[in-house]
C-alpha cells in the first residue's frame, strides 16, 4: 500500500487524510499543535467555549456543490445548524425615513429586496439590479464548483447544464471590479448609501457580496452549533474510522528530499519517517522557505519570501467575552458605531463587529452568553515580533485592548451587562501565528488580488521537486474552509491519478 505523509491537521489536512483514505492510501498526518483543526478550532475559559474561526459553513445543505464535496467526507446532514434572520445590523450615522440608524441586511433576498424599496423608493432602479444579480447567482450554486457525476453521458449532461454560466464570467468581470464603496455612490438615498459603504469593514468587491447574499438566501451557508470544534471533531473522527494515523504535539522540522524527490519528513525531535508522496497542508510561506529552504521556488514566488503585508489577508485580534446574561434581545451578528480608537499597532476603528452567540446554548451555561469582537488587523508582523520581542509590552498591549473594547461596549449595553462579565480572553495575530505557523498570523492566506482574472504565483507543486504538493487555503488567493476542504480533495485525485 502506497503511504502518504500529510503536515498539518487543519480542515485541508484531515480532509486530504480522508479522501486518500478512501482511495486506498496509508496515511499519516503531523500536527505541530496539541489538538487538530489549525485555524478551525475553540477553547475553553472558565465554562465558557470561544469559537476561533467558523461564522458560517458553505454547503452546510443542499444548493450549492460545496454540500456534494463535504457529503463525500463527513455526514454533514447530522450536524445541526443555525440560520439568522439577519446576516448582520449596522448601526449608521445616519437615519432612514422612519427615523431608525439600524440597518437590517437580512438574510432572505426577497424579505430584503421589499425592505430596501421601503426605505429607499427612490433608488428601486438600483436596489433591483443587486437583487436580481442575488437571485441569478442562486440558481446556479449547485454548479458551483463543478461536481462531476460519474459515466461519460452523466458528464456530457452535467456540461450541457453548465453552459448558462457563461454568463457569470461577464458578472465577475463587471462586480468583481466595483467595490461596496464604488457601488455605495450610486444610491441617492443618504441611508442606504451609507449602508452599503459599511457592508464590511473594509471596501470589498461586490461580486464577493452577492455571491455571499446568494448562500445565506438559498440557506447553504449556516452558522454549526458547536462552532469550529463542530466540523473538526466530524472530520478527526471521520479519518480516524478509516484507520489514518493522526500525530498531535509532532511538529516537523523540515521535508526529506532525494535527488529532487520527497521521500518523507524529518520531525523535530529527529525522529524520521519515509513516504510515497508528501504533501504540505500548512502555511505556504513555512513550507518552501523552511521545511524546503526556498530550494524549489520559481522567479515569480522568490519575491513571496519577504511579500507586503497587503499581499497577505488579514488577521484578527478577538476580544471574547463571557457574560451571565442571556442576551437573547441582541442580533447575532452587529456593528456598532463608536469614537476612533486604536489597537496598539496603529490599526484605527471607528466600530465595534460584534458576535453574540445566545443561539448556540453548547459554548456557555444556561442563561450566559458568549460574544466576541472582531478587528482586523494588517499588522499580523507587529504583534509576533512584539511578543518575542517584549513578552510584557505584549500583555500590556493586550491587556490596553481589553479594557478599551469593555468600556465601549459598555456604552451599548450597560452597566448591568458589565457587572455580568465573568471571562475576558483575546487572541492577536501572535497566537494564530504560534499555533498554526501561518505567515503574519493570517486568518484566509494570500489576500485576493483586485482583478479576480489573475493568478497568484503561489502553487500547489513546485518547480524541481516530485512527488510533493501543498494544499489548502494559502494555495488559492483569498482562502476560507471550503478551499482548504475542495483542494485537498483535488490534491487526492491527483496523487491517486500518479501513484497508481
Amino acid at each position: 500500500m502506497k503511504h502518504v505523509d500529510i503536515i498539518g491537521a487543519g480542515v485541508a489536512g484531515l480532509s486530504l487524510g480522508i479522501a486518500l483514505r478512501q482511495l486506498g492510501f496509508s496515511t499519516s498526518i503531523f500536527e505541530k499543535h496539541s489538538s487538530a483543526g489549525g485555524l478551525c478550532v475553540n477553547w475553553t475559559r472558565q465554562g465558557y467555549t470561544f469559537n476561533g474561526c467558523m461564522h458560517w459553513l458553505l454547503g452546510a445543505r443542499r444548493g450549492t456543490s460545496f454540500y456534494n464535496y463535504w457529503k463525500r467526507l463527513i455526514d454533514v446532514d447530522s450536524m445541526p445548524f443555525y440560520m439568522a434572520d439577519e446576516r448582520v445590523v449596522i448601526q449608521l450615522p445616519v437615519s432612514d425615513v422612519n427615523g431608525d440608524n439600524l440597518f437590517h441586511y437580512y438574510t432572505d433576498i426577497d424579505k430584503f429586496e421589499s425592505y430596501l424599496l421601503n426605505i429607499a423608493p427612490e433608488d428601486r432602479s438600483a436596489i433591483l439590479k443587486w437583487t436580481g444579480m442575488v437571485r441569478f447567482v442562486v440558481c446556479h450554486l449547485d454548479q458551483l464548483p463543478p461536481f462531476w457525476p460519474d459515466g461519460f453521458l452523466n458528464k456530457v449532461s452535467y456540461a450541457m447544464r453548465m453552459m448558462p454560466l457563461v454568463k457569470l464570467l461577464a458578472f465577475m468581470k463587471g462586480w468583481g471590479r466595483l467595490t461596496t464603496s464604488q457601488f455605495a455612490s450610486q444610491f441617492k438615498n443618504p441611508f442606504l448609501s451609507s449602508a452599503v459603504r459599511h457592508l464590511y469593514a473594509r471596501p470589498t468587491p461586490m461580486s464577493a457580496v452577492v455571491f455571499s447574499q446568494a448562500y445565506s438566501s438559498a440557506k447553504v451557508a449556516q452558522y454549526p452549533i458547536g462552532g469550529s470544534a463542530s466540523l473538526t471533531s466530524a472530520l478527526v473522527s471521520r479519518y480516524r474510522e478509516l484507520g489514518g494515523s493522526l500525530s498531535l504535539s509532532t511538529p516537523v522540522a523540515s521535508i526529506a528530499v532525494d535527488d529532487g524527490v520527497a521521500r518523507g519528513l524529518v520531525l523535530a525531535d529527529g525522529r524520521t519517517t519515509k513516504a510515497d508522496y508528501v504533501v504540505s497542508a500548512a502555511d505556504w510561506h513555512w513550507t518552501v522557505f523552511d521545511a524546503l529552504g526556498g530550494a524549489f521556488v520559481s522567479d515569480a514566488m522568490k519575491r513571496l519570501s519577504s511579500p507586503s503585508k497587503d499581499e497577505v489577508y488579514y488577521s484578527y485580534c478577538r476580544v471574547f467575552i463571557g457574560v451571565a446574561m442571556p442576551m437573547t434581545n441582541y442580533p447575532h451578528f452587529a456593528r456598532y458605531m463608536t469614537d476612533e480608537f486604536s489597537l496598539a499597532d496603529g490599526t484605527v476603528f471607528d466600530n465595534l463587529e460584534v458576535e453574540t452567540y445566545s443561539n448556540d446554548p453548547t459554548l456557555a451555561p444556561a442563561g450566559h452568553t458568549v460574544m466576541a469582537v472582531n478587528m482586523l488587523t494588517r499588522e499580523g508582523d507587529w504583534w509576533i515580533r512584539l511578543r518575542n520581542d517584549d513578552h510584557e509590552a505584549y500583555r500590556k498591549a493586550k491587556d490596553d485592548f481589553r479594557i478599551q473594547v469593555v468600556e465601549r461596549l459598555s456604552r451599548i449595553y450597560g452597566k448591568e451587562w458589565v457587572d455580568a462579565i465573568e471571562v475576558v480572553d483575546l487572541v492577536t495575530p501572535a497566537t494564530f501565528n504560534r499555533y498554526t505557523s501561518n505567515l503574519f498570523g493570517s486568518s484566509q492566506g494570500w489576500a485576493p488580488s483586485s482583478d479576480l482574472m489573475s493568478t497568484h504565483p503561489a502553487r500547489t507543486e513546485l518547480p524541481g521537486l516530485r512527488r510533493f504538493s501543498l494544499c489548502g487555503h494559502w494555495t488559492v488567493a483569498g482562502g476560507g474552509l471550503p478551499v482548504a476542504m475542495l483542494t485537498a480533495q483535488q490534491t487526492a485525485a491527483r496523487i491517486a491519478k500518479m501513484l497508481n
